[in-house]
């Protein structure tokens, strides 16, 4: 079974040049999902940049995903929001969004947090950094998760490229959207 793509949008791309290679890499490729991270934004200059993004993924049929408090999910139109924090805040979200729209979790770094999360009904639960390297204990933690529970999983390796990853036998691999930098 091949892993499905699961797009991690970088936090410090400007709204256009981010709506660029969000275009190029949906035509290139087919995406099941977008995370699209808060970074350091502001909550207005975050709205607006989801606001500008969230559409366009929609369009080719990607779910987008956000982070947050879980009402802004509605408000930006978003598929879902991504929990990065614990198990209260995977609870709220899924009391204020579930069964309508996605709730997924990360910042896993143990069985028990994993298992946790997953029993409290969240729909996916992501391995792995949204950027820079993965450990090996993510990694093995992310292959124990595929084989052994039935949540959806995301091994995020924001290090990889659509032709050289290793998904662990997870469900979804987590790849970097890719920003070139403008031609001068």
């Amino acid at each position: 079974m091949s892993a499905e793509t699961f797009l991690i949008a970088p936090t410090d791309t400007p709204p256009d040049r981010l709506a660029d290679a969000l275009k190029a890499a949906l035509g290139d490729a087919e995406v099941a999902a977008l995370l699209l991270p808060r970074g350091q934004l502001s909550e207005n200059a975050y709205k607006a940049l989801a606001k500008q993004i969230v559409p366009l993924a929609q369009a080719t049929g990607t779910a987008v995903l956000i982070e947050g408090e879980p009402g802004l999910v509605p408000l930006l139109g978003a598929d879902g929001l991504h929990v990065a924090g614990g198990l209260k805040a995977v609870k709220e979200a899924i009391a204020a969004l579930k069964p309508d729209l996605i709730v997924g979790a990360g910042d896993i770094h143990s069985r028990d947090d994993a298992m946790l999360k997953g029993e409290a009904g969240v729909d996916y639960i992501l391995f792995g950094p949204l950027s820079g390297p993965i450990s090996a204990a993510a990694r093995d933690l992310a292959r124990w998760w595929a084989e052994t529970m039935e949540i959806p999983s995301v091994l995020s390796d924001p290090e990889a490229g659509p032709d050289n990853y290793d998904a662990e036998g997870c469900e979804f691999i987590g790849l970097p959207l890719r920003v070139t930098e403008p031609v001068k």
